[in-house]
């Protein structure tokens, strides 16, 4: 999508309806991805879930650094309020990562991994709005929180069939539990903002990017 196809400035209540949109199919196609990865041959789920965190730690890592830059880079300083808050917030999530690795009987450090397609267009991606279009980053903020939101419960189950420890789901359980607040807290919290039309368009864009990004690197990870 290009960013001239938004030129009008949207009303809150279109805000929030045009990036839930966005949200939930970016979120609907990760967890697709996600349930496939887990539940193909061999059926042991607890290497898998392994994989699935340190996949987190190190999406979590490069969310931190890009929401970091943004919130310096931007002029708006309501703008840079909430991406500053959203970066704290997950250094805090990123500690619940590291200590399901840890009960899983991972080290502290996060191993190289080998990137997908997805995983490298997405960093890129992420990367240049960070320098370039700091406030586009609230559409990727918002499907990164929508995607969490939306496999939490799903994964919790499956682990549970597969008798992963509950105590190594933290990060899955809190976001099972928060985030779907946190989706409609920011989707408000956006819509609300001083924007031009040019502004909610890149939003909408880097949220439709992003969850199309977030898939293509699930999917990927499925030919490893």
């Amino acid at each position: 999508m290009s960013s001239g196809a938004h030129t009008k400035l949207k009303s809150p209540m279109e805000m929030v309806e045009t990036l839930q949109s966005r949200v939930t199919s970016g979120a609907r196609g990760y967890r697709i991805a996600t349930v496939r990865y887990l539940m193909r041959p061999p059926l042991s789920l607890r290497p898998k879930y392994v994989a699935f965190l340190l996949d987190l730690g190190h999406q979590s890592h490069h969310i931190q650094e890009i929401l970091g830059r943004a919130s310096e880079r931007s002029t708006n300083e309501a703008i840079s309020n909430l991406l500053r808050q959203h970066y704290r917030e997950e250094r805090n999530r990123m500690q619940l990562v590291m200590s399901d690795l840890r009960r899983l009987g991972y080290s502290d450090a996060l191993p190289e991994r080998q990137m997908t397609t997805g995983d490298a267009a997405l960093r890129a991606y992420g990367t240049t709005l960070s320098y370039e279009k700091p406030t586009a980053m609230l559409g990727m903020l918002l499907v990164f929180l929508g995607v969490a939101a939306e496999i939490s419960p799903t994964v919790v189950r499956l682990l549970g069939v597969g008798s992963v420890p509950r105590e190594s789901m933290r990060w899955l359980l809190l976001r099972q539990e928060e985030d779907p607040i946190a989706v409609k807290t920011l989707l408000e919290q956006v819509a609300q903002l001083s924007l031009t039309p040019q502004e909610q368009s890149e939003i909408i864009e880097a949220a439709e990017v992003s969850g199309e990004l977030l898939a293509l690197g699930a999917s990927s990870r499925m030919a490893l």
